[in-house]
């Protein structure tokens, strides 16, 4: 009977240690920033503004919610998501766009200071609002496709639409991976902050 037991314990031991085995060998999760939108290397010497910078207040971009996730999707058909295996956001992919953005943005409007929370006892002069409807990364073309609408309001009582429109942005990846999507996204967050400090060039 202690003989039997012995050897129908075996397999299973066997079992355990293989799974404990394939476990050790998997390769680790790779987590996944925005890639800087503003280099770190020390600009060129620019003429500091004249005068108290206006203050425009700024709030996080809209990104689709089906982009709303810890696991990094991509488009894989017209209707159909799929996600990249094993790589997910360090971050909440909102937060990281946000701060990217208003990084690029910052970057465009030296003569303005973005306020982000609270703006109101800042007396702001406008008002600025982005969403991107459309963010997709088609893994197949290895381009992200995004649409962005950018709204410039006055900050009156009964706030009016000074500046606003719709864009449509195609940038193509370097490679087939998780990382290139990154980085499509963090060169889709430069142009529309580029387009948005246009915007408010614009406005009376």
């Amino acid at each position: 009977m202690t003989v039997l037991k012995r050897w129908t314990a075996w397999p299973m031991h066997a079992a355990l240690a293989a799974l404990l085995a394939g476990c050790a060998s998997a390769p680790p999760p790779m987590l996944l920033t925005l890639p800087p939108a503003v280099s770190s290397a020390p600009a060129a010497a620019m003429p500091a503004p004249t005068g108290t910078p206006r203050v425009l207040a700024v709030g996080r971009p809209e990104i689709p919610e089906y982009l709303v996730a810890r696991r990094v999707r991509y488009r894989a058909e017209a209707s159909t998501l799929g996600e990249w295996p094993d790589a997910f956001w360090a971050e909440r992919i909102e937060v990281g766009v946000g701060r990217e953005f208003n990084a690029a943005l910052r970057e465009r409007l030296p003569g303005w200071r973005l306020c982000e929370a609270n703006c109101s006892e800042q007396s702001p002069a406008a008002s600025l609002q982005v969403v991107l409807t459309r963010m997709d990364y088609v893994r197949g073309e290895r381009r992200l496709k995004a649409s962005a609408r950018i709204m410039l309001w006055s900050t009156e009582r009964v706030p009016r639409l000074l500046q606003g429109g719709g864009f449509e942005y195609d940038i193509a990846g370097a490679a087939d991976t998780p990382q290139s999507q990154a980085a499509t996204v963090t060169e889709l967050l430069r142009r529309v902050a580029a387009d948005a400090a246009a915007a408010v060039a614009k406005a009376p």
